[in-house]
Formats: structure tokens, sequence, C-alpha cells
């Protein structure tokens, strides 16, 4: 699937239908932007990825972008795709296998998370992800015991570096799933920057990089409750990235019960956090994807010494429709669905840094 369109003189309101990152927890709406544009959508990482970039060199910019996403998945990131980084480091489980220098930046920077959140985002479940299998050929209901044999496998103290080579314990397995797509945002935030591009959408799922925008974006969070283009509240910001963690994104029905894709690594199962949905903005895509799990798994009160040591501001959305904002975001947030009421006391005055 792909779509593109030339650049255009005109200038004015943009609306960026919802059908672009339908598969997304987040949509823009509405944005100003000076022209010359270009937009293209396409697949890649597994999902839509819609760009919108301003600048001379816009349409080759998009082209750079789509490419290095596929190599994200393709030569570093995946646990299925065999001569990818990661999946190597999964087969030699034990002994070790040396990365890339990206990988393992990349890995560093995701354990770090890991070990903040005590283990709430652990990427070393890998085992009991493909146990799942959500939205794969294999997608089931796994039996306690299978998830009970693995959990003593889930630690993300045994991933270890020796230089390049990475290692982990035999039988543990590393899935990057929950940061991928902000890696992506990061990686098109220094090509846009390389390309001299003065302003950029980029939706990669469900994480968004906003870039140069002089007008202010305005990003719509989905309603959890709704058709993938509704949306329940509005962020507007200037620039940033965006990650929302929900449990309506990958969902499973089996005997009765609702299982969501976002697992509690102490578990094994669905996180049971009270929350429906988190969205977490700061300046690294990869933190925002990252934080946007642990905070999920870690429910609302647990999640804000987490957020405060990485300079992150949230919004979370509960089981019973009540809205809490992070005071980063106050001012910037406003509910537009009267089903979902806000925390009045965390509208002080505040901005996203």
């Amino acid at each position: 699937m792909a779509s593109e369109g030339k650049r255009s003189n005109r200038k004015g309101l943009i609306l960026a239908g919802a059908a672009i990152v339908a598969l997304a927890g987040l949509f823009i709406y509405d944005v100003f932007f000076n022209i010359p544009e270009y937009t293209k959508s396409d697949f890649s990482m597994g999902t839509v990825v819609t760009q919108t970039l301003t600048g001379n060199d816009a349409e080759k910019a998009a082209g750079e972008i789509f490419e290095a996403f596929d190599n994200i998945e393709q030569k570093w990131l995946s646990w299925r795709l065999p001569n990818a980084n990661i999946a190597k480091v999964n087969e030699a489980a034990g002994t070790g296998f040396p990365v890339a220098d990206n990988t393992v930046e990349w890995l560093k920077k995701t354990l770090d998370v890991c070990a903040s959140s005590s283990g709430a985002l652990d990427i070393t479940i890998g085992r009991i992800t493909a146990l799942w299998d959500f939205g794969g050929e294999y997608e089931r209901l796994p039996k306690k015991d299978e998830i009970s044999d693995m959990l003593g496998k889930v630690d993300y103290r045994g991933v270890e570096f020796t230089g390049n080579t990475v290692k982990i314990a035999r039988g543990q397995s590393l899935d990057m799933g929950a940061v991928g797509k902000g890696i992506a945002c990061d990686e098109a935030l220094k090509i846009l920057r390389e390309n001299d591009i003065k302003s950029a959408i980029i939706s990669v799922g469900g994480s968004i990089l906003l870039y140069g925008g002089k007008e202010d974006f305005r990003v719509g969070i989905r309603d959890p409750e709704g058709r993938p283009t509704d949306y329940m509240g509005v962020l507007t910001l200037k620039s940033g990235c965006i990650s929302t963690s929900g449990s309506y994104e990958k969902t499973l029905v089996r005997d009765g019960g609702t299982y969501h894709h976002i697992l509690d690594p102490k578990t094994g199962y669905s996180a049971q956090s009270g929350l429906t949905s988190v969205t977490v903005v700061c300046d690294s895509g990869l933190l925002t994807d990252a934080l946007s799990t642990a905070c999920f798994v870690l429910g609302y009160e647990n999640s804000l010494p987490l957020l405060e040591k990485y300079n992150a501001h949230a919004v979370f959305i509960a089981d019973d429709r009540s809205v809490k904002v992070t005071p980063g975001l106050a001012g910037l947030f406003e509910i537009a669905n009267n089903d979902y009421t806000s925390d009045s006391s965390l509208t002080s005055t505040g901005a996203v840094q």
C-alpha cells in the first residue's frame, strides 16, 4: 500500500485524515504548514507509516526515512527475521553475538528504562511474547504452566555486554517491540535534519514525531472505547515525540476472557493497572515508546517518579474514563469527549520541556 502527493504551492490548513493513522493511539487532526509539502504513506515495521514533510528535499528525505525504517526492522530489531541483530542474539543465547553500534546503543538505553521501572518494562520477555503471538499467525491463549515455565527466564539483568557482543542467559529471548517505533522516530529526526527539512509529521503506528512546526500541532488522543478514528482529547504541541500504549490495540478473546498485548513481565499476562491508555510526550522517541509501556504496567501513581526521571509528561486514561494529566502538559491538553472527566487537581500551569 502506498500513496503520495507531490509538492504544492498552496498554503493554509491541512486536515490530516484519521485514516492515515487509524491503527495508532494518536492522530493529527489539524496543523498549519508552509508549502512546499510532500506526503507519502506506506507500510513498514508492521504498521502504516505516514509522512508529511515540508522542504526542498522533502521527497528525497521521505524515501530515506522509509529505507531507514525497513533497515531498523530487517537488519537490527526484529526477533522474527533470522538475519536481524536481535534474532541473532536470541539464537546465540548463552554464548553471545556481536551486533551493530546502533543496536548496542538502543539496547543500553532501553535497559536503563527496564532498570528504572523495576522491570515493568523488560525486553527479555520474548519467550512469553512468542507464546501469545498477539497479531501473529499463531496467536493463542497460553496454558498457565507454559507461562510459569517461562517467567523464570524474564530478567533484564541477564543481558551482558562485552564491547559490541551482546549475551543473554540461556532460555532468554529479547523482544524490542516496545521501543521499535519510537526508535524509528529518532532515526527519522536525524534524516530530517540532514536534509534541511523545515517541518514534518511522521506517524509510525502508535508513535508520532512532530518536527519544526512554527505553528501548533494539534494531536488527537484516541478514544479507547471508540472507533479507530474517534478521539477523546487533544494535545497542542510545537514539537517532540509522542507514543501511546493502549489495551485496545491488540486483543484476544478466549474462554470468556479478553486479553491485550501489553504484558506484565511479573505475571506473563495482560497488565491490570486500571488503565486503558497512556500517552507519553518527550524529546526522544525511544523513551516515549518505552515509557508508555512501562507506565501502563505500573499505573498512574507508580509512574510519576519514572516520568520525572526522564523529563517526560503523560496523559493517563483509566478504566472508569477518568483522565489524569501530569503538570508538564497542563494547559496543553483538553478533553474533547464529555464521557471523560479530568482530575482538576492536575490543571496547574506547565509546558512541555
